[in-house]
């Protein structure tokens, strides 16, 4: 029994939030993340509170680069609801480089009337709290997401991501791939969803929610599917 607790990755982390929360000074930012228990994995598809999450930023070095912009939403029952839809632009036109605005199409100009990180976080955790993040390559969110909240680095973040990538990656067998195309337009075509306009970070969540809901459908084929089994399919938690 004992053993299987250390092994279960929602207890685990579920354990470190509790004891974060009683032994360190959290940012008070990041509080509501803390203060909220994570889902219990046993809840399935259907009785779960999902977030597609996309960071469009000026690089991918979490430690120098800094969050544009942020697009997130809400799926229930299996439902992607576009009107809980949220597309935030930070105040950081001054960390904008020519060669991520290529790809992002964000420009300095677009950045002046946007939010500063501070308010666009409060926010934004208090929404994320007790969710089950969706994003694609997680684990720059995740980065990104610690950074910006000044945790440290043993500090362990109270949120649970998914990531189509890695569940993308886990059907490549299946797809009879040695070395598949992961980016997220080429999976959603692989999978048979329609084309979209990437690198716009509202967009690209949408477009993640849909294809973890269509990667859901073919990997399980069952809403009875519960929050653990999908940790198992991807691995562990990101």
């Amino acid at each position: 029994m004992i053993w299987q607790f250390w092994q279960d990755p929602l207890k685990q982390l579920e354990k470190q939030r509790q004891h974060t929360l009683v032994t360190q000074d959290i940012p008070e930012m990041a509080l509501p993340l803390f203060q909220t228990p994570l889902p219990s994995g046993e809840l399935s598809l259907d009785q779960l509170t999902f977030v597609a999450l996309d960071f469009e930023t000026s690089g991918l070095n979490f430690m120098q680069d800094r969050i544009l912009s942020i697009g997130m939403v809400e799926i229930q029952q299996q439902v992607l609801s576009l009107a809980t839809s949220q597309h935030y632009y930070l105040s950081a036109g001054d960390a904008i480089k020519p060669e991520t605005a290529i790809i992002n199409h964000i420009r300095p100009e677009v950045l002046t009337l946007g939010l500063s990180e501070q308010n666009c976080l409060q926010r934004i955790i208090p929404y994320l709290a007790g969710k089950v993040i969706i994003a694609h390559c997680a684990l720059i969110e995740k980065n990104f997401l610690k950074q910006a909240l000044k945790l440290s680095s043993t500090t362990p973040l109270p949120l649970i991501f998914l990531d189509t990538l890695t569940l993308s990656r886990s059907l490549s067998e299946y797809w009879g791939q040695q070395t598949p195309d992961l980016r997220l337009t080429e999976i959603r075509q692989k999978i048979g969803l329609p084309a979209y306009l990437a690198h716009n970070a509202i967009a690209d969540a949408i477009a993640t929610g849909e294809l973890f809901l269509a990667l859901m459908a073919k990997i399980f084929n069952s809403s009875a599917i519960t929050l653990r089994q999908i940790i198992r399919q991807q691995g562990n938690i990101i």
